[in-house]
């Protein structure tokens, strides 16, 4: 039986970044197994992009030399209720992107 991952404390380094502690390690190019999981785990995934979600902190982070205190400053907002953090990534074209997942059976 795969263990069901579950909502967990965030707990982000230094930079501010997170994984969390029962997400498998997918390399860049494992879009497939990583949506397979997703389906083995019975989640929704949605990504929150800084730049939507915090627009002043995004500035602070990709202007000039970027200020990486705005990443640890950023507190991402959930989707909803029911919502648990996933990861916080730097999306190496796209800037810092928080994914949340929740049971899917939640969204009906």
């Amino acid at each position: 039986m795969k263990k069901i991952i579950e909502a967990a404390p965030v707990i982000r380094d230094a930079q501010g970044w997170y994984e969390h502690p029962d997400l498998p390690p997918f390399d860049e190019g494992d879009a497939a197994k990583f949506k397979e999981w997703i389906d083995v785990q019975g989640l929704e995934v949605q990504r929150v992009w800084m730049d939507g979600d915090a627009p002043d902190l995004a500035e602070r982070y990709l202007e000039g030399d970027g200020d990486p205190s705005a990443l640890v400053d950023w507190q991402p907002t959930a989707p909803g209720p029911g919502w648990f953090l996933l990861a916080l990534y730097d999306e190496e074209n796209d800037g810092p992107v928080a994914w949340f997942a929740r049971r899917a059976s939640a969204a009906q």
